[in-house]
């Protein structure tokens, strides 16, 4: 499991479920990305990221970006490309050019 604090929310990969989730103290889940890992070997690793949820109460708190930087940190250390099928993870990439290196249809 990898594991990050981000202002008093806790991001943690759940490769069980294949999902980062942003937790709040006492476990209350604010929010998650589902990603699919494709690929074998060195070469070819894709993360597909299809969603990203953020519960309405806990929306504009920077969530879910927060979700799609560890999701990308954890690409970059397993050496996988991002496929966004999410709108947002898409748009994320767009405004966030040290991202871009990532972006699968790019490569």
């Amino acid at each position: 499991m990898a594991d990050g604090v981000v202002e008093g929310y806790e991001i943690v990969q759940v490769e069980e479920t294949n999902r980062f989730v942003a937790r709040l103290d006492g476990g209350v889940e604010a929010g998650y990305l589902e990603y699919e890992l494709r690929g074998q070997g060195l070469f070819n690793k894709v993360l597909a990221i299809p969603h990203t949820v953020v519960k309405p109460e806990f929306g504009g708190r920077g969530i879910a970006s927060e979700l799609a930087s560890e999701a990308f940190s954890w690409a970059r250390k397993i050496g996988a490309t991002v496929d966004p099928i999410c709108p947002f993870i898409a748009k994320y990439i767009e405004r966030n050019p040290v991202y871009q290196d990532l972006f699968a249809s790019k490569q």
